[in-house]
C-alpha cells in the first residue's frame, strides 16, 4: 500500500513511517523546504515539498495514493509565540486543504491526527469522545475546528476519514513536554503544586503509533477515538519518575495552588513586555492542576487497542536517551 503522510519530519513521524516501512508499505512525506530531511531519508521514502496552507503547492499530491495520514499542526508549544490566526491557516484550513486533495484523489482512507487539547478539561471523569468540548487555548481551539471540517467533508461528500484524539505523546526524541520537564527538575527542585492527583493522560510514541494504525484500519469513517494508556498518572508521580531517571534525591518544593497561579501571571506578564514567550501560564498551571482521564474503551472494544508500555518504563527509557544526547 502507498500511505501519504503529512507532519512526517515532526517527533512521532519518523516512528510512524518505520512502522509503516517495516510492514512493507510505501510512504510519500510532504515536508516544508526548510524542515529537517535526514531522518526520513535514511528510511527510503519519497519526499515531496508541500506547505499546508499552499492549495497549489499541495495540488496532485495524493495521486496514486491509498492512505492518507495527517499529521501535521503548528502545535501547543506555540500557544504563546503565535497569533490564533496562525493555528487556523494551519490547522483548520490546511487540513481542509489536505482533504480535498484526498477526495480529489479518491484514496482509500483517511487518518487525521487530532488531540485532547480539543476537549479541553472535562469534567466528567472519564471523558469519552461524547463529552462536550471546551478547548482551553489557542491550539486547542484549531484542533476542535478541524475536526468539525473534517467530519463535515465526511458527511456532505463522502470524505472516507476518522479521527484519532491523543493525549501527550512522549518517547526518545521528543523536544517538547517531557524534555521540559527533564530539564525544570535537572535545575532545581520539583515543584509540588497543591494537594491535588493531578491526573496527566499520557502514551509512549510507540504504543501512539500502534493505537494510530489501528484506528486508521479498523475505525469506522466519521467516528472519533481517543488513544492513551488506559489510566492517567498522578503529575507528582511523572514528576518522581523523572528525578529517579535523572539520579538525583531532591525534596519537592511545596506550592499552594494560589501562589502557583499567581507566580505564572507575573511571569506571563513580565515576558510579554519584553516580547519573549512565558515558560508557564495561568492557563498551564490550571491544565496541571485539572484532573484529566480519557476512556479507551471505544478504541479497546473496536479496534482490539491496548498499551504495552508502562509509563513509569517509558519515561525512565525517554530520560536516559536524552542524558545519552546531552539534552539534560
Amino acid at each position: 500500500m502507498y500511505y501519504l503522510i503529512t507532519g512526517a519530519t515532526g517527533f512521532v513521524g519518523p516512528y510512524l513511517v518505520e512502522a509503516l516501512r517495516g510492514r512493507g508499505h510505501e510512504c510519500r512525506c510532504v515536508a516544508r523546504p526548510e524542515s529537517p530531511l535526514g531522518p526520513l531519508r535514511k528510511l527510503g521514502v519519497e519526499l515531496v515539498v508541500g506547505d499546508l496552507t499552499s492549495k497549489d503547492s499541495l495540488r496532485g499530491i495524493a495521486e496514486g495514493i491509498d492512505y492518507v495520514i495527517h499529521m501535521a499542526t503548528l502545535g501547543h508549544m506555540s500557544n504563546f509565540t503565535m497569533p490564533e490566526s496562525s493555528f487556523d491557516e494551519v490547522n483548520v484550513q490546511g487540513t481542509v486543504n489536505i482533504m480535498r486533495e484526498a477526495l480529489r484523489a479518491g484514496v482509500k482512507k483517511v487518518l487525521h491526527c487530532s488531540s485532547v487539547a480539543a476537549m479541553g478539561i472535562c469534567p466528567e471523569l472519564p471523558a469519552t469522545e461524547q463529552s462536550e468540548c471546551r478547548p482551553h487555548h489557542a491550539y486547542g481551539r484549531s484542533k476542535l475546528k478541524a475536526e468539525q471540517e473534517v467530519l463535515r467533508l465526511v458527511e456532505q461528500q463522502g470524505l472516507p476519514a476518522v479521527i484519532v484524539r491523543f493525549s501527550m505523546i512522549y518517547g526518545p526524541g521528543d523536544k517538547r513536554d517531557m524534555l521540559k520537564l527533564a530539564r525544570m527538575i535537572k535545575r532545581g527542585p520539583a515543584v509540588k503544586i497543591g494537594r491535588k492527583p493531578k491526573l496527566t493522560p499520557l502514551i509512549q510514541v510507540v504504543d501512539a503509533v500502534r493505537g494510530a494504525l489501528l484506528v486508521l484500519e479498523k475505525g469506522r469513517t466519521g467516528q472519533i477515538y481517543l488513544i492513551t494508556n488506559e489510566q492517567s498518572e498522578p503529575f507528582d508521580d511523572i514528576l518522581s519518575w523523572i528525578q529517579r531517571a535523572l539520579e538525583i534525591k531532591r525534596p519537592p518544593l511545596y506550592l499552594p495552588e494560589w501562589a502557583a497561579l499567581a507566580g505564572a501571571a507575573v511571569l506571563e506578564g513580565i515576558c510579554k513586555l519584553v516580547g519573549m514567550p512565558p515558560p508557564i501560564t495561568p492557563k498551564n498551571i490550571e491544565s496541571t492542576l485539572a484532573d484529566r482521564v480519557f476512556s479507551v474503551t471505544k478504541a479497546q472494544r473496536e479496534l482490539g487497542f491496548k498499551t504495552r508500555i508502562e509509563p513509569e518504563d517509558g519515561i525512565a527509557q525517554t530520560v536516559r536517551w536524552y542524558r545519552e544526547q546531552g539534552w539534560v
